[in-house]
C-alpha cells in the first residue's frame, strides 16, 4: 500500500513541471530571514573582516529552520499539484454522473433550459412583429414621401402658372396703359 502511494507520488513528480532550483529557493529564504545579518553588515563600519564578525555576533543563524521552512515549501507546493491533479482525473474519468456525484444530487428536470427556450421563442415572435411594423411604417413613409413630391410638384406648376399669369397680365397692363395714353 505504501509503495503504491510512493510510486503514484513519484509518477506524479515527474509529471509536472519544473521547481525552482532547491538552492535558490534556499537561498531566498535565507536573504528573507537573515536580513538583519545583511544590514549590519553594510551599515557597521570598518574592514570586511570586522563587518563579518560584527554581523555574525548580532544575528545567529539558523540553518535548520531556513531548511525547513524551505523543505515546507516544496512540501506545499507539491500536496498542492497532487491534489489538484487527483481532482482533474476524478473529474475526467469515464464514469456515470450517478457514481461521481450521488444519485440523490441528479436532477430530474431542467427547468431552466425549459424557460430559455419558451424566453427564445417569444423573443422570436416579438422580432416578427418588430418585423412586420417597420415594413409597414416603411411603406407609409415611402406613400407619404411620393405624396409629399407630388403636391411639390403641383406647387411647383401653380407658382410658374402664376409667375406666367403675373408677366402677362403686367404685359396687358402695360399695353393698356399705352392705349389709355394715346
Amino acid at each position: 500500500m505504501f509503495s503504491t502511494f510512493i510510486k503514484s507520488v513519484l509518477v506524479f513528480n515527474r509529471a509536472q513541471n519544473k521547481a525552482p532550483n532547491f538552492i535558490l529557493v534556499y537561498l531566498v529564504i535565507s536573504l528573507a530571514w537573515h536580513n538583519q545579518f545583511f544590514i549590519t553588515f553594510f551599515v557597521s563600519h570598518g574592514a570586511f573582516a570586522e563587518r563579518f564578525s560584527a554581523a555574525l555576533a548580532e544575528t545567529p543563524h539558523q540553518y535548520v529552520v531556513v531548511l525547513f521552512f524551505t523543505l515546507l515549501f516544496f512540501i506545499l507546493r507539491l500536496t498542492l499539484l497532487y491534489f489538484a491533479n487527483k481532482t482533474d482525473q476524478f473529474i475526467d474519468e469515464d464514469q456515470p454522473i450517478e457514481d461521481k456525484i450521488g444519485s440523490d444530487q441528479l436532477f430530474t428536470e431542467n427547468k431552466d433550459a425549459l424557460r430559455l427556450l419558451a424566453l427564445l421563442d417569444e423573443s422570436k415572435a416579438q422580432l416578427v412583429k418588430v418585423k412586420e411594423r417597420e415594413t409597414i411604417a416603411q411603406k407609409d413613409k415611402t406613400a407619404t414621401i411620393n405624396k409629399m413630391l407630388a403636391v411639390q410638384a403641383e406647387l411647383d406648376i401653380a407658382l410658374a402658372d402664376i409667375a406666367i399669369l403675373g408677366k402677362s397680365n403686367e404685359e396687358l397692363r402695360a399695353s393698356l396703359n399705352k392705349y389709355k395714353a394715346a
